[in-house]
């Protein structure tokens, strides 16, 4: 068979030579990178770039590549070249932030971060990171605005504690007192160095589409978990070795608490737990309701199809409610699950039903039903300025499908999807597709995947 037909057997439209070798490095070393295989993503990106030396992603990425392998001057060098290219990128901005703090260059660190506040004001990460470079330069009142601009509530309630702890201004300060605030602020750098080891530990976070189209894949989805304490406990300095006594009770209280910033109704504490605490409407399953504070009203939901009401619950056997604020309650995820919270933003997201615990009054939804050799796949399409809260076996990973190349998945570790895709469950007649999963996917979007239960 001539190339044409080949290229139309495979279902691809005709590229420039080496594309589909560039394409394929570049996809493995992002799907290697998400699966904390790092050095092997280093090796498939570099070969990308053998092949397409100027593309933008491919540098994205392997700048994150370096940081996560700790080779942060070659990180700074390719994130500052991508910035001086892409000016306006705001999370080009943050990420080489990011680098340039990690090497104790704060300052240049202030001014990318300001720089991306200029072009993003709404951007989480560069708040709470400028939270941590005011922290590290001693500006704590900034730096606890910072962290409240960034849903960070703890690490504002953190510094307003620092500020207690420090000497009242004209106070002689005790005897000693010179050498512990150093070795204060020698745990308060470490635990700094912490924050962002943790803030930044799951994946990287990329700027550069793949190519320059027109349109991009709408598939942007992130965690928003605030409240939840990125910095871990401060180090308290043995004096005279002897260790402090226990923290009171009050002390431990005001860490316990559960509280969350007026605007966001849904969030997962660092237990793993779901806060609800909504002046409104949300919409949840009952089920793993451990305590709750106010009125509990509810009424069951139904599934949605075009804007009607269809008479089937919308849960099934576990029905999302529909929970009447104000209302503040706590919810345990079941065994074998946790919690995610993800913020839509402008993006759309397609997820089982089974595997949707809830989202909040700002999101709307319909109900759909994806065929598949045996009974049919109930799904919800969610979109909305809101919050979705999603309960999965493992944390999600995503793949992503590019507009003409397929990506195929069985359906028992299928979470949901984002972007504009259009699954396929018919096999095909393809000579690899008896042995590929039936679930097929094409378009422009992710696949979001989740290990299977011991029952699938």
């Amino acid at each position: 068979m001539n190339k044409d037909g080949d290229e139309q057997r495979k279902g691809v439209r005709p590229v420039e030579e080496g594309a589909d070798d560039f394409l394929y490095h570049l996809y493995r070393g992002s799907t290697l990178l998400l699966q904390d295989q790092v050095v092997e993503a280093k090796e498939e990106l570099e070969r990308a770039l053998a092949l397409q030396p100027q593309d933008a992603k491919s540098q994205d990425l392997l700048a994150g590549v370096y940081f996560r392998l700790g080779v942060y001057p070659r990180a700074i060098e390719i994130w500052d070249r991508l910035v001086a290219a892409f000016p306006n990128e705001a999370t080009l901005r943050v990420n080489l932030a990011l680098a340039l703090f990690k090497t104790g260059q704060a300052e240049q660190a202030q001014r990318h971060i300001h720089e991306a506040l200029r072009i993003q004001p709404d951007h989480e990460r560069a708040w709470g990171y400028l939270g941590l470079i005011l922290w590290r330069m001693g500006d704590l009142p900034a730096a606890r605005d910072a962290f409240l601009r960034g849903g960070q509530a703890a690490m504002a309630r953190r510094m307003d504690e620092e500020l207690r702890g420090k000497t009242s201004v004209g106070t002689p300060a005790a005897p000693g007192e010179d050498a512990l605030a150093a070795e204060d602020r020698a745990a308060m750098r470490s635990a700094a160095e912490e924050a962002i080891e943790r803030l930044e530990g799951e994946h990287p976070h990329l700027a550069v589409e793949a190519s320059k189209r027109e349109r991009r894949v709408t598939g942007g989805w992130r965690p928003l978990e605030p409240g939840s304490e990125a910095v871990p406990p401060r180090v308290v300095p043995v004096v005279g070795g002897r260790a402090p006594g226990p923290p009171t009770l009050g002390e431990q209280l005001s860490r316990w608490s559960l509280s969350l910033p007026p605007e966001v109704p849904l969030a997962v504490s660092n237990a793993g737990d779901l806060v609800v605490q909504s002046r409104g409407d949300v919409f949840l399953r009952l089920s793993g309701l451990a305590a709750c504070r106010g009125e509990l009203r509810t009424t069951a939901v139904n599934r949605r199809v075009r804007g009607k009401d269809r008479d089937e619950l919308l849960g099934a056997r576990d029905p999302i409610m529909h929970w009447r604020g104000p209302i503040t309650a706590l919810l345990r995820p079941p065994a074998g699950a946790r919690f995610i919270c993800v913020s839509l933003g402008t993006a759309m997201l397609y997820v089982r039903e089974d595997y949707l615990v809830g989202f909040d009054g700002r999101i709307a939804f319909e109900s759909a039903s994806l065929p598949l050799a045996g009974a049919p796949m109930s799904l919800t399409q969610l979109h909305g300025e809101g919050i979705v809260v999603l309960q999965s076996p493992s944390q999600p990973v995503a793949m992503a499908v590019v507009d003409g190349e397929e990506v195929r998945v069985r359906p028992d570790q299928l979470l949901g999807w984002t972007g504009r895709l259009f699954p396929n469950a018919q096999r095909g007649t393809a000579p690899y597709s008896a042995h590929a999963p039936p679930l097929a996917f094409r378009g422009e979007g992710a696949v979001l995947l989740h290990e299977p239960t011991n029952g699938q």
